[in-house]
């Protein structure tokens, strides 16, 4: 891979000249009339839109983004002298070996928010039979790779650590608001991206290191440690980075088991990868359980973004592999030997505590608008609710009914008539949420106008005979507790976020999904 891995004033030439061009995400979706870079993947019409464009952005994208070769002559009617010797001298631009005289980008490079990256490409070049090698760089526009960037905090922070780091993506952005960041790769294909980006986008404070996960660490801990691991299920590897080994957990459960020595007290760690709920264990509790004589100092969230049932990964296994049905029977059974009922992907959200109190294990739904800011509200409502005075705490609060609830009711014959028989709140924000409650919480809910607190909406109840006169007030906290953990209600400081117009979710409005009752 011929790129320039030394500091060079190229670098810097390349990427004011880049912005000066427009060449950023909006502008580039404006002329190919597209909604997000990330339909370059699977959609080559848009090609042809550009195959009359003849200033710098149509150039730029023909040459980076579509694998065009291009005549010399017509790279020189655009591109000033400087910037073919900054492309040459960098490694983006060479000769095509048939004449001599086209030329054609390696690599592929394109806007990710302020950041400009190289990657392997997606599209064949010139028409030509793409073949991708086993040490693959994955681009960093494809769907869940954008999620994953969206959807990490942006509070400050001292040490950040990106784990198979690819493109090096996460660590560059984090650069703004970490004080130094690593990116890590076990491929020297994705060391030597990852180096490249650095040094285009002259970030100094980030350091690209080649390694087995942590191998290359030594001692330095972190205060946030990140990664978008293999966790697809193969039989057989074939490429570095789709292959999880056969339940597709294994990267990730290695990540998982290395945080009680390089995350420190008070630090997070997020991945956004597929694990499984197995006989006996659902997924989140499995987790924990990869903590080991740790997992006391450790909190535990999962959040899904989809499910899948075994038989359709076996399915999906057997296509990419092109083994057909005897493929997906063999990963049917692997799965099945397994103890494998559901595959869960989603974000893995794990803390280390840094004060005395309970930690906890959550699992929720992402819902229509789940975003990084309704993660961060769950994080802090379950830090609160774990501290042993919350319930006390709680009592003097006012809560207030999310407008989004829905009391569900199910009617069943009995005795010739239809009778109410099951009572479920329903919210999609700011989780997809089901919780099955007895008929009184019919009559608590529109209570919780924001004029009462916990403990007078208690005395309210037992005054309507809707609870045990002997009822501890403690336990009715309890409820409402639940409640607010699950987003029905809100109570001041701890109000979930209201998803605002434009921004992206953790999950598409099509992927609607269904959670169990709290």
């Amino acid at each position: 891979m011929p790129l320039y891995l030394q500091e060079s004033e190229d670098f810097e030439y390349l990427r004011n000249y880049l912005r000066a061009a427009g060449f950023n995400e909006k502008s580039i979706c404006n002329r190919l009339d597209i909604k997000g870079l990330n339909e370059l993947l699977s959609d080559n019409r848009t090609r042809g839109t550009l195959a009359k464009e003849s200033d710098e952005l149509g150039f730029l994208a023909r040459l980076f983004l579509f694998g065009e070769f291009l005549k010399m002559e017509e790279l020189g009617s655009i591109f000033a002298s400087r910037m073919l010797e900054a492309l040459t001298n960098l490694g983006l631009l060479t000769e095509e070996p048939a004449d001599g005289n086209g030329m054609f980008s390696p690599v592929a490079l394109y806007p990710v928010g302020p950041l400009f990256i190289v990657s392997d490409r997606w599209c064949e070049l010139n028409d030509k039979d793409l073949v991708l090698p086993e040490d693959f760089v994955f681009p960093a526009i494809t769907p869940n790779t954008s999620q994953f960037l969206a959807t990490l905090p942006l509070s400050p922070c001292d040490s950040f650590l990106e784990l198979c780091s690819g493109t090096g993506a996460a660590a560059l952005a984090a650069s703004r608001y970490a004080q130094h960041a690593w990116a890590i790769d076990i491929t020297e294909r994705s060391t030597q991206m990852g180096e490249f980006n650095r040094l285009l986008n002259g970030l100094n404070n980030v350091a690209v290191l080649k390694g087995d996960l942590y191998e290359s660490l030594g001692d330095l801990r972190f205060d946030r440690i990140v990664a978008h691991p293999p966790y697809m299920p193969v039989l057989h590897p074939v490429q570095i980075f789709y292959d999880g080994g056969v339940d597709g957990e294994q990267v990730t459960r290695r990540i998982v088991e290395g945080l009680p020595r390089f995350l420190r007290p008070g630090g997070s760690f997020y991945c956004l990868a597929q694990g499984s709920d197995r006989k006996g264990e659902a997924f989140e509790q499995r987790v924990r359980g990869w903590l080991g004589e740790s997992q006391t100092d450790f909190d535990v969230a999962v959040v899904e973004r989809r499910p899948q049932d075994p038989q359709d990964a076996a399915i999906q296994y057997a296509v990419k592999s092109k083994g057909g049905s005897q493929a997906a029977s063999q990963m049917r059974d692997a799965l099945s030997s397994l103890g494998v009922e559901s595959m869960v992907y989603g974000w893995i959200v794990i803390q280390r505590r840094k004060d005395e109190r309970r930690v906890f294990t959550v699992r929720r739904a992402a819902g229509p608008g789940t975003r990084r800011e309704e993660i961060v509200w769950l994080l802090k409502w379950e830090i609160f609710a774990a501290n042993p005075l919350a319930l006390e705490a709680l009592q003097g609060m006012v809560p207030v009914a999310r407008r989004s609830l829905e009391l569900r009711t199910m009617h069943r014959m009995k005795d010739g008539d239809l009778v109410p028989d099951q009572f479920t709140l329903h919210t999609d924000e700011p989780f997809s949420m089901d919780c099955k409650v007895q008929p009184w919480v019919g009559f608590l809910i529109p209570q919780c106008d924001g004029k009462s607190t916990v403990r007078q909406l208690f005395e309210i109840c037992k005054a309507n005979n809707l609870i045990h006169p002997d009822t501890p007030s403690e336990e009715f906290a309890k409820l409402l507790m639940i409640l607010i953990s699950g987003g029905f209600l809100e109570v001041a400081d701890f109000c979930p976020p209201n998803p605002q117009a434009g921004e992206k979710p953790l999950t598409d409005a099509h992927d609607h999904l269904q959670h169990q009752a709290l």
